[in-house]
């Protein structure tokens, strides 16, 4: 029997609780009445999100000398606009700790994939006259309903794309339901931003809605830009395929979409470099 929504959601609470403190940041971020201490208190709740944050403020990306092991000194010295940032990316390394056995699929690809496409949609977005940041999150988030699906307990594993080149339809098949189904599900309990949950439920067909989602459009490119890295995921290629119509909905040119990935492997490299 197919699971219900309110167990793929308690699934998803226990599964990736840092992405719910996500949601909340952001919003406490776009408030210019938010306290420091009010974003210190968030992180704290989860206390392995704050060691992946105070960690990740020690690393070379931020070129500091003296290692802190204090939330407070940590979040004063990267500055807000890099608290979100790096919240995003300890919340995806918490959710990415064990392999996908039924997708046979490591934690490392899942969180390579993750980073990468966020880089590249960050990227894409400026160009394309997005928020950056809400193309960043989309980014991030797209893969939590695999991680879900993971769970559910049931004997079958994805057999690869030669059997099934879809792995959308295999997991129609197999759960009843689909990974961005359960992943928009999750985003739209946590309060997530609209513009996000809309760009990753339509980012594997962007043209088929009679509306413009242009920020669904971006994230797809930016699953393109991930496979030309070699970090796609099984499943998923038929759907990166780049189309006129793709570049003209996203506002870019295919000199745009070149530049972009070549700053999105050196945006990417850097994000990684940030939780060594």
């Amino acid at each position: 029997m197919p699971m219900t929504r309110e167990q793929y959601l308690a699934l998803g609470n226990k599964l990736a609780p840092a992405a719910a403190t996500l949601a909340r940041l952001r919003n406490l971020l776009l408030d210019p009445d938010t306290a420091m201490d009010e974003i210190l208190r968030l992180v704290r709740l989860d206390p392995a999100l704050t060691y992946h944050v105070v960690r990740m403020s020690n690393s070379v990306l931020f070129g500091l000398r003296e290692r802190t092991d204090s939330l407070d000194i940590a979040v004063a010295r990267v500055g807000l606009s890099e608290v979100f940032r790096l919240v995003g990316l300890a919340a995806v390394q918490q959710v990415c700790q064990n392999d996908l056995l039924r997708y046979r699929l490591k934690a490392v690809r899942i969180w390579e994939n993750a980073v990468a496409t966020a880089a590249a949609a960050e990227v894409l977005a400026g160009r394309a006259g997005r928020d950056p940041g809400l193309a960043y999150t989309a980014g991030l988030m797209r893969t939590i309903g695999r991680v879900v699906l993971d769970a559910v307990p049931v004997e079958e594993t994805y057999p690869g794309e030669a059997e099934w080149p879809s792995v959308a339809d295999w997991e129609i098949k197999v759960f009843g339901t689909t990974a961005t189904e359960v992943t928009t599900q999750l985003l739209e309990y946590w309060r997530f931003p609209g513009d996000v949950i809309e760009s990753i439920d339509a980012h594997f067909d962007p043209l088929a809605s009679s509306s413009s989602n242009v920020g669904a459009c971006v994230l797809n490119l930016a699953c393109g830009v991930s496979a030309r890295f070699g970090l796609d995921l099984p499943g998923e290629s038929g759907n990166w395929i780049c189309t006129p119509a793709k570049l003209t909905l996203a506002g870019v040119s295919e000199a745009d979409l070149e530049d972009c990935a070549t700053r999105a492997r050196a945006h990417y490299v850097l994000l990684c470099a940030s939780v060594v």
